[in-house]
């Protein structure tokens, strides 16, 4: 025969214990289930934001040399290899730095190393 406990509502002291305890399971329970739920939801996001990471195209930069032609300027050369920079002023300065050039004067005959991007790894 099992035992069960009574107690008396009257706020005796078993009772208040009692009472105290089955109100901290409940909180515990509450927070677990918050804790899990936010989790759960990191994970998810994690993991979305990781697929939509895989559909993206990566660009690879390379570096090129050219021989200046009559007529080139960096202007008409950083416009042939620009499509990845924010504006074109700033493929020119790149090309300026790279090929240590004070002034945007360029010569026919000169060589040039010009960075440009492509989808394509060479190894």
């Amino acid at each position: 025969m099992a035992m069960s406990r009574s107690y008396n509502k009257g706020g005796s002291r078993r009772y208040v214990n009692h009472r105290r305890r089955q109100l901290i399971f409940r909180r515990i329970c509450i927070l677990s289930a918050i804790i899990v739920s936010t989790l759960t939801l990191i994970g998810m996001a994690g993991i979305l934001s990781h697929a939509e990471d895989n559909d993206a195209v990566h660009y690879y930069k390379y570096y090129t040399s050219i021989t200046v032609m009559p007529g080139d300027t960096l202007t008409s050369i950083a416009s042939d290899y620009d499509f990845h920079y924010d504006d074109i002023q700033s493929h020119i300065d790149e090309i300026m730095s790279i090929n240590r050039l004070s002034e945007d004067k360029i010569y026919a005959g000169t060589s040039l190393i010009v960075p440009y991007y492509s989808t394509e790894f060479v190894y």
